[in-house]
């Protein structure tokens, strides 16, 4: 017996003893234009003789809509008619991994599982890689650019980044439906990081004389001559 028989074997339900039963093939028929196969079987539970027919499947071609970090792209794949999509089923397409996020019926409601027949459309995000963009601003300039990162990579406001050989730092993380200035955020989650020029040495030791305030030296009219009188009172 070849390999279609022992699967048929193992699966067939009786209609006598409604059972699943072995059986044993007593006739098979080819349908005409190769449509399937109509099998004579014997339960070999309770000797009951009936006819299963095993028809081929056809190929039907299912929309989807692929989203990948923050870009949705149209997509169509052919799968046999007898397939059936559920919500958080997984699957290859495009050389990425995708989660099937939700299923719309061909009557335009949400199903949780479906047949391919069914199916209007699929929707599905990619779960093997983020892609997130970032806009850099410095002062009055902006430029923006898209990364590609593990989808559990996490990213914290406040750290520090290299890009094209200056210095950066995360100020905003964004999410699509809200904002974060001093959290953390999975990139999986992240639709757009905000990156800020640090300030100079400079501008932070101008920053401290600000916040010190006159009284501890901060920068006055008439400072320097005092200094300078001081200094000539101490050399007396």
């Amino acid at each position: 017996m070849d390999a279609v028989d022992e699967e048929l074997d193992n699966v067939t339900r009786c209609p006598a003893c409604n059972t699943r039963q072995g059986h044993e093939i007593l006739k098979e028929k080819l349908l005409k234009n190769g449509q399937g196969v109509d099998y004579l079987l014997r339960c070999e539970g309770c000797g009951h003789v009936h006819k299963i027919i095993f028809r081929d499947a056809k190929p039907v071609t299912v929309r989807f809509t692929l989203s990948d970090g923050p870009e949705s792209m149209p997509f169509e794949m052919e799968v046999d008619d007898d397939e059936i999509f559920a919500l958080n089923d997984e699957f290859e397409a495009l050389d990425g991994v995708w989660i099937i996020t939700k299923i719309e019926g061909s009557s335009d409601e949400k199903r949780r599982t479906a047949g391919a027949r069914e199916v209007k459309r699929v929707w599905a995000s990619r779960i093997d890689l983020a892609r997130i963009k970032r806009t850099f601003s410095d002062g009055d300039i902006s430029f923006s650019d898209m990364i590609e990162v593990e989808p559990d990579k996490v990213f914290s406001c406040g750290t520090i980044v290299k890009h094209r050989g200056q210095t950066w730092r995360i100020r905003a993380l964004h999410s699509g439906t809200g904002r974060t200035l001093s959290g953390k955020m999975v990139a999986k989650n992240i639709r757009r990081i905000f990156l800020h020029r640090p300030p100079s040495p400079e501008e932070i030791a101008e920053k401290r004389i600000i916040e010190r305030g006159n009284w501890k030296g901060q920068n006055f009219p008439g400072r320097e001559e005092h200094q300078q009188k001081w200094r000539g009172g101490r050399n007396d």
